[in-house]
């Protein structure tokens, strides 16, 4: 069952409801700040709001999209302070909003996402253990390139050609998990 939509017949538990979705929405508040400064100051506010009212949410709704919302209304206020800190104009309302649905849209797909994430799991077991090293630092560590390069004692070129194969590997093998887990489906 999906922890983040639940049934009629279960009351949810809050707290799992929002340390499921935590990492998802942080994701998507980076996307609308650009900032991860701003994502993890917005993600704790946007908690404290989903807590403060989590006696409005009904069960049977999708508690992504609800707290994506409430998410979405923290960014609003975020931008809207900056403005007058810095004495500016907002971009348009309208534009930011758009971005915020498409966004939402690309972060609300909770089965592909699930899949992807077990299919790239899976995918990185298969690495050797120095090259899942090297993804690991580089995007999940947000280790530069050049700190990578300097590590492995290879120019930054070099290093970026070495992160460009594994890349093309990780995903060739993902899509092939994800093909094998839709065969299995149909049968």
């Amino acid at each position: 069952m999906n922890p983040l939509k639940q049934s009629s017949d279960s009351s949810p538990d809050f707290e799992a409801l929002m340390t499921a979705i935590r990492p998802r929405l942080r994701a998507f508040l980076l996307s609308l700040t650009g900032s991860e400064a701003a994502a993890e100051d917005l993600t704790q506010d946007t908690s404290v709001v989903l807590w403060e009212k989590r006696d409005e949410y009904d069960p049977e709704g999708d508690f992504r999209a609800w707290a994506f919302r409430i998410g979405f209304f923290q960014v609003q206020n975020y931008r809207r302070k900056l403005a007058r800190q810095q004495n500016r104009e907002l971009p348009g309302d309208d534009l930011f909003e758009e971005i915020a649905d498409k966004t939402i849209e690309r972060h609300g797909n909770d089965d592909e996402d699930e899949k992807r994430h077990a299919a790239m799991i899976v995918c990185l077991g298969k690495l050797k253990a120095h090259h899942r090293d090297l993804v690991l630092n580089r995007y999940q560590e947000e280790r530069s390139l050049a700190q990578l390069a300097s590590d492995e004692g290879i120019n930054r070129n070099a290093m970026a050609q070495k992160l460009f194969r594994l890349k093309r590997t990780l995903l060739s093998c993902v899509e092939k998990q994800l093909s094998i887990g839709n065969r299995d489906r149909s049968l």
